[in-house]
């Protein structure tokens, strides 16, 4: 009687665990599978990210602002070949329009103590050049070579060959001509000049009030006769003195 009355409970029961597992295979046949961990997933912790340098763009490094000048009222006493200068005003090493150039050591920033000027010629000539560079936003930074010392004084050869017999009172400034190939460094030959914008960097200076632009005999480059006026060793630089 146990066997008999047991027997149709047990079918039900097997019957029962086989309808279940078929219901089970097809939910987990429909349902779409469980995502992949992702790298920010809290299943996987981020690594720490890279440290990024300041700047407009985080791929980008910082760029060191331009160096201000600090201006201060001078006083150019004497001659261009006999005098100095009190309370210079010093040049920055580089600027938005212009570079630096060491004629002695033929390297780019030059030392600061060759590129001490008097407050106005250093106000004309950065004048002049972002003049210049807006007219003309796609051609090479100016070089600038020797202004004064910073008193002024004696510039000539024991401060480094060829030396200046003028540049003593803070009026004479030295400008690399422009170079066809845009390189920022004094041209070594006149063919390497651009002379268009050459010229054109003569014609400012004597429009600003230079009293004085000497430039290479074999430039070609011309002027106002009494200002513009060709000097031997000047092929590579014009050289521009204030009144």
């Amino acid at each position: 009687m146990t066997l008999r009355g047991s027997l149709p409970v047990t079918i039900a029961a097997a019957v029962l665990g086989v309808a279940l597992l078929a219901v089970a295979r097809a939910t987990s046949e429909t349902s779409p599978p469980a995502p992949e961990p992702t790298p920010f997933s809290p299943r996987r912790p981020p690594r720490d990210p890279l440290p990024l340098m300041p700047g407009p763009l985080a791929s980008e490094p910082a760029r060191l602002p331009f160096e201000p000048v600090r201006w201060r009222q001078s006083r150019s006493l004497g001659l261009p070949w006999a005098g100095r200068l009190e309370a210079g005003v010093q040049l920055p090493r580089e600027g938005r329009t212009f570079f630096t150039w060491d004629p002695v050591l033929r390297r780019s920033p030059s030392r600061a103590w060759r590129q001490v000027g008097s407050d106005r010629l250093v106000r004309t000539v950065l004048r002049v050049l972002g003049q210049f560079a807006h007219a003309h936003p796609h051609a090479p930074r100016i070089g600038i070579g020797d202004l004064s010392r910073p008193a002024g004084g004696d510039f000539g050869i024991r401060y480094g060959r060829p030396g200046h017999v003028s540049h003593q009172n803070g009026l004479d400034v030295d400008l690399y001509y422009p170079r066809l190939d845009r390189r920022e460094r004094p041209p070594r030959r006149v063919a390497q000049i651009d002379r268009r914008l050459a010229q054109e960097l003569v014609d400012r200076f004597v429009r600003a009030g230079a009293s004085h632009v000497f430039v290479g005999p074999g430039t070609g480059l011309t002027g106002p006769p009494r200002i513009v006026q060709p000097l031997a060793h000047h092929d590579n630089h014009l050289h521009v003195r204030l009144r």
